[in-house]
């Protein structure tokens, strides 16, 4: 009989992955590449708020350049004027709105550190009293031996001052049988 050769094929294949291939869900971007998109896009926002601003004063100074070649020079200085007067505006404004700020944030400071604090620029005072502010000292602690007359200074002062208090403490029932000071 003739013998047949049959060849068995390894069905087996290698899955590891290799070290340049990273398990990434199907959906999701790498970081790098994120990071890498997020500021191309913030390059570009900055490149287009440029141009947009350039494009805006070219327009304005060629039309500033026509009214001047027809002699509006009245016209000008009514548009410069109103300009001036909206940017005043806004300056003092702004300005008002600073010291208004500077006065609130320095009166949350103590009166002596007020002093200290008053030349420093409107960002870092409110910093620094937000800091403060957060963060309050803890309160004061008496550690002290507690006394055996109750916080007074003898115990003829307690029982006049406070005689229930004076006689709770003394009460053989509540101080455990441990009699106290001049009582019955």
């Amino acid at each position: 009989m003739e013998e047949k050769q049959v060849e068995v094929q390894d069905v087996k294949q290698d899955t590891t992955p290799t070290a340049s291939e990273e398990k990434q869900p199907v959906n999701q971007v790498p970081y790098a590449r994120f990071s890498e998109m997020v500021d191309e896009k913030n390059t570009l926002k900055v490149e287009l708020d440029s141009l947009k601003k350039n494009a805006k004063e070219e327009t304005e100074s060629r039309k500033l350049k026509q009214m001047e070649e027809k002699g509006e020079y009245e016209k000008i200085m009514a548009e410069m004027t109103t300009k001036y007067e909206d940017a005043k505006k806004k300056a003092d404004a702004f300005d008002e709105y600073q010291v208004t700020k500077r006065d609130s944030l320095l009166s949350k400071l103590p009166e002596e550190d007020r002093a200290i604090y008053e030349g420093l620029p409107l960002e870092k005072l409110e910093a620094h009293v937000e800091k403060v502010n957060t963060n309050p000292s803890p309160a004061s602690v008496d550690n002290s031996k507690p006394t055996s007359t109750g916080g007074y200074a003898s115990f003829e002062e307690w029982a006049s001052v406070d005689p229930d208090g004076y006689k709770k403490a003394n009460n053989p029932q509540t101080s455990g049988d441990i009699k106290i000071g001049y009582g019955n």
